[in-house]
This record gives C-alpha cells, structure tokens and sequence, in this order.
C-alpha cells in the first residue's frame, strides 16, 4: 500500500514538474515591447590587441534600450570577450564635472584578479577607454558594490582618463 501511495506521488510530482517546464511559442509581451523600444546605435569599443599592449578602437553596433546604457555597453564588451557574462553593471553615474563613477558586480573584480597583470591592464583599458569616449567624460572611478575595486594586483581608488589615447576607428 505504501508503495503505491509513494508511486502516485511520484508520478503526480512527475507530471507537475513537467507541466511547469513547459515552453510556449507565443512572445512574451515585455520582450516584445523591450525590442520595439531598443535602437541598434554604431558605438566604439576599444578592444584589447593580440599582444595585450594596446587596445584596438573598434566600431560595433550595438542594442541599446536608452533605459541603460552603461549595462548595453557592458554587455558588448561581454560579447566580444574581454569580460565574463556574469559581469553586470549596479549603476553609473555623472557629476556636474563631467566624470564617471561605474559600480560593477563583484564578478568584474573577480574576472580581473583571474585574467594575470596584463590581462587586468587590458580589460581596465578597454573599460575605461570604452565608457570615456562613449559618454565624453573627463574621467571614469570603477567601484565594486559601491566599495573600492581591488584585486590582488592592485588597488584602483583613483579615477582613470583615457589610458590609450587612440583616435576613434575610421
């Protein structure tokens, strides 16, 4: 009797869990609205080179939804590979003085401290280079989780200016 009840409610289980896994081929509203409201804008990204000496300037478009910028830019360094797809953006804001303060994840200091010294150089340059001249600021303070970006490389409590002074890809 006990292993039938057992049974029953495995296979009870079974069916529930089946059901709510379900797929549906009908579009979800919202992302079907988010599409609508995102614009594909020819942006810079400023890549690293193969010799990690210098980073590339590289035009790209990109998504970007004008709700968060910062994040849409974040997510195409993600895709070209200079950053992990856990690294996501808190906020960034703007002074009156025209500087930048990107707060990060704490996947960004993680993916820094992992990459080596001149793959850390790399990825902050192309970062720093990258949000610079997307945003015309003067100058750009990176924070983790509103804290002190640190690694086990360095200490990074000073705002960047541009780090590679390259002109924009023609």
């Amino acid at each position: 009797m006990f292993k039938r009840l057992l049974a029953a409610l495995c296979a009870v289980a079974l069916c529930a869990a089946m059901v709510g896994c379900g797929k549906t081929d009908t579009p979800n509203d919202q992302t079907t609205q988010e599409e609508q409201q995102a614009e594909t804008k020819t942006v810079t990204l400023y890549l690293p080179d193969e010799q990690a000496e210098s980073v590339v300037p590289t035009e790209t478009e990109i998504k970007v939804s004008g709700e968060d910028e910062a994040a849409d830019l974040m997510a195409a360094l993600v895709e070209q590979g200079v950053l992990p797809a856990e690294v996501a953006v808190n906020s960034l804001t703007k002074d009156d003085n025209n500087n930048l303060t990107l707060d990060v994840n704490a996947a960004f200091a993680e993916a820094l401290s992992g990459s080596g010294t001149a793959g850390e150089t790399m990825v902050i340059a192309s970062v720093a280079d990258t949000f610079l001249a997307y945003y015309g600021a003067a100058s750009l303070l990176i924070t983790v989780d509103g804290g002190t970006l640190e690694t086990g490389h360095a200490l990074y409590d000073e705002p960047f200016t541009r780090i590679f002074d390259a002109a924009p890809a023609a």
